[in-house]
């Protein structure tokens, strides 16, 4: 968790920045351009924008002796900024880096769809983390990540992979689960045909929403990763992040489990916001006043929708406080909690699916857990605790 001020506000170590509002391919779940407000924006990160976010980066580095900043690239399509104005940002934010003395964690997630040689070298030099997006196998990928001719883009993804490996880099893999898909067939793709860490989210949807059950794809997901990659040390982060919160500790997840969200959001012109996935809501709805070129970063703890997800986050709704699952769930995504009636206090719109797939990953975990005693002998937890 972030650090707090004396006076309770939050100082912000994590940006998720959107280098472009536009993309290169057509998804047609994409929450991001589900609020046509986006397209409002510059299509680029503007470069009085970027100047602005280096100048008050290293402020609040040093007003706030920060020892740790994490930046996630993100888009639309990230790459589409371009080489030049990549490479320039990057190298500006290393030589802050070494400025500050303060270590900068760059991640970028994409649709991998541009890197090619020179990117990868790009990325390389400037010790960018790099996710690319695939969404399984051909047949599950390419029927919802296509690209504005209709095309399926797996194979354009694979490159990518092929791309990045080539100069020494395993990117990782970001998935969005397609309920219907076989959930065997999907991660044994990733993890033995891909051979990539990955993790598989939860379609965006709200209480507006008829969203496709998704328990019978996450409790197989869930068997076979148990089952068969478990023991390897192979982890798939949103079942880690359901196994913890299962157990008592932290997801450290915003997509599962109870904890606070204070992510901030930069957009391509500067503008300061709460979580982007919010716009999986309504129309507008993470519109603020603030800005960067104006405004210094930990200014977001003044915009009202920043301030609504944090409390929201926390303050659950009634029905999930009295859940036997609630600090597992923590109410689901914040943004799947969503209806125009009640705003955000309400449980996540998956509420019975969460109910069976914590009730099923708990059948088999439970069972298998023991207590070790200073004399090394074992009682089954189970055992102790009825």
């Amino acid at each position: 968790m972030p650090a707090e001020t004396a006076d309770g506000r939050i100082i912000p170590d994590y940006l998720l920045l959107k280098l472009a509002s536009r993309c290169n391919i057509n998804c047609d779940y994409c929450y991001w351009f589900r609020d046509s407000s986006v397209y409002e924006r510059p299509p680029l990160l503007t470069e009085e924008a970027e100047r602005a976010l280096l100048r008050r980066l290293a402020e609040h580095i040093a007003e706030y002796d920060l020892r740790r900043f994490s930046i996630l690239f993100h888009g639309g399509e990230p790459l589409l900024l371009g080489k030049r104005r990549s490479r320039a940002l990057f190298e500006a934010l290393r030589e802050l880096e070494h400025d500050t003395g303060t270590k900068l964690k760059l991640s970028m997630t994409t649709n991998g769809l541009l890197l090619d040689d020179e990117w990868a070298r790009i990325l390389c030099a400037n010790e960018i983390h790099v996710t690319i997006s695939i969404d399984g196998p051909p047949q599950v990928h390419d029927l919802r990540r296509r690209d504005f001719r209709g095309f399926g883009t797996h194979k354009a993804v694979l490159r990518a992979f092929e791309v990045m490996r080539r100069h020494g880099v395993s990117p990782g893999a970001l998935a969005v689960c397609d309920p219907v898909a076989d959930p065997v067939a999907v991660l044994r793709y990733f993890l033995d045909d891909l051979e990539a860490d990955v993790d598989i989210l939860v379609p965006d949807a709200t209480h507006e929403d008829t969203p496709v059950s998704i328990a019978p794809f996450y409790c197989g997901l869930f068997d076979v990763w148990y089952d068969e990659y478990a023991d390897r040390g192979v982890t798939v982060r949103f079942l880690s992040s359901l196994v913890k919160g299962l157990l008592g500790m932290p997801s450290r997840s915003e997509s599962i489990g109870y904890g606070q969200i204070t992510t901030m959001t930069m957009l391509t012109d500067g503008s300061l916001e709460a979580l982007d996935v919010l716009r999986t809501s309504r129309q507008a709805i993470t519109r603020s006043t603030l800005n960067v070129i104006d405004d210094p970063l930990v200014a977001i703890n003044e915009d009202p929708t920043w301030q609504e997800i944090r409390h929201a986050s926390t303050n659950l709704a009634d029905v999930c406080r009295r859940c036997v699952y609630r600090y597992a769930c923590g109410g689901g995504h914040v943004a799947s909690r969503w209806s125009p009636e009640r705003r955000y206090d309400n449980p996540s719109v998956y509420c019975e699916d969460y109910k069976v797939i914590l009730g099923h990953i708990w059948s088999r975990v439970g069972p298998d857990l023991q207590l070790e005693f200073e004399d090394h002998s074992r009682v089954p937890l189970l055992e102790v605790i009825r």
